[in-house]
């Protein structure tokens, strides 16, 4: 056990291959901070720095990353991810199939036919034109095309 204190730099190497794969099997970011925080510790060890050192250097560059970084790609990964289907917006259309208050219809837009319902819920009479306003999952909300 004498080679790992005479090699920290590769304990802190190990230590941030085992948070990269703890992030591996996590979606939410939880443990990539501590990855540059191992980094960081290693690139310290290297140079000979004392444990104590490493530790600290471990613990700021981590809360660092964390404080800084986290918001940044949250930020970004809360950014609407758009479609193709969103290039139905504005589009009119027909309805095909009846939708009342209680239940949706069906229309045609763009060659295709969804299901649609209207944004106040009232009746889409079979061959009245649309509006597509939004989609909701695979539904289209909709407006008459006089609204």
């Amino acid at each position: 056990m004498e080679w790992l204190t005479d090699n920290p730099a590769l304990i802190w190497l190990v230590i941030g291959i085992i948070f990269m794969a703890l992030e591996a099997m996590t979606v939410a970011l939880l443990t990539i901070w501590f990855v540059g925080g191992a980094v960081a510790a290693m690139i310290l060890a290297s140079f000979g720095a004392s444990t104590v050192v490493q530790v600290v250097g471990f613990i700021i560059v981590s809360v660092l990353l964390l404080i800084v970084a986290r918001p940044m790609i949250r930020k970004r990964n809360l950014a609407t991810v758009r479609t193709n289907a969103d290039r139905l917006i504005g589009s009119v259309g027909i309805v095909t199939k009846e939708g009342t208050e209680f239940s949706k219809g069906q229309g045609r837009v763009g060659g295709q036919i969804w299901t649609i319902q209207h944004v106040n819920h009232t009746n889409l009479p079979v061959d009245s034109r649309f509006i597509v306003q939004a989609i909701d999952g695979v539904t289209l909300i909709v407006t008459d095309e006089e609204s």
